[in-house]
């Protein structure tokens, strides 16, 4: 195969893996909307909410810390910790590819999914407000990371990129994760955590990202989905600043706002 024809198939295996998460994504989006149509969202402070409750807040500050330790040791530890896993390829040499390609976002859509469709036939609130708040925990994290990353430009650990920090796939698998373990047993949020530990690892693996990227990347998750899954547990919607909605006058869509003073 002459290099015209590697340089090629490089470009094509990328506009598909690029294309595959763009749809997942778009997915994601529509879920949101189904579910917030005809009730309402606090949008707003949905997107704040791991500053606003008391347990999230906990975890940014001790995130954060673990962070900044991260960041502050980069040479003495943190990259030699990285770099070790790299070489060595103990753990996850031989199934690391589910953690880098299948588990950044599929495991929150196939919940939203499921929950969604069974509300859909048994017309169970728990089911819908469960599909809605993972995909306002996976939607909302998501776009946190992806706002840092262009405001960090971090380099990877490969050279491949400079949008290292923080790791989007660790932010979603902990989202996920915690959602999870708000929602239901524990022995499901400890499985959850478990797999979403092994998705940040994978991603320091794979030479991906840093110690710092994916300790962040698991503090935004973890924030998201332990306050909207508090969230989605009270029945208090007196807060809500915005409505989607059908108008049969119109046979189209509108917004209603409304503000409590």
């Amino acid at each position: 195969m002459n290099d015209f024809a590697v340089l090629v198939e490089i470009i094509l295996q990328g506009k598909i893996t690029l294309s595959f998460h763009l749809e997942f994504m778009k997915f994601i989006i529509l879920i949101f909307i189904i579910f917030t149509t005809n009730i309402y969202a606090s949008v707003g402070e949905d997107i704040v909410s791991p500053v606003t409750n008391s347990d999230s807040k906990k975890i940014l500050l001790i995130g954060a810390s673990a962070t900044l330790l991260a960041v502050a040791f980069d040479k003495t530890f943190s990259k030699k910790f990285q770099q070790n896993i790299y070489k060595e390829q103990t753990l996850c040499c031989k199934i690391i590819e589910p953690g880098n390609k299948f588990l950044q976002i599929v495991p929150n859509i196939l919940y939203s999914f499921g929950f969604g469709i069974n509300y859909l036939f048994t017309n169970d609130n728990e089911d819908k407000l469960r599909a809605l708040g993972m995909a306002k925990a996976s939607l909302y994290s998501g776009l946190i990371t992806d706002m840092l990353k262009h405001v960090v430009y971090e380099k990877r650990p490969n050279g491949g990129g400079t949008s290292s920090f923080p790791s989007g796939h660790t932010t979603s698998a902990f989202a996920f994760a915690a959602y999870v373990a708000s929602e239901h047993p524990w022995y499901a949020g400890a499985s959850a955590y478990i797999l979403a530990s092994y998705v940040g690892f994978c991603r320091m693996q794979a030479n991906a990202h840093h110690l710092k990227d994916v300790i962040a990347g698991a503090t935004i998750g973890m924030s998201y989905g332990v306050a909207l899954g508090q969230s989605s547990k009270s029945d208090d919607n007196s807060k809500s600043v915005f409505m989607l909605t059908h108008t049969d006058e119109l046979k189209g869509l509108a917004l209603n706002f409304r503000f409590n003073l």
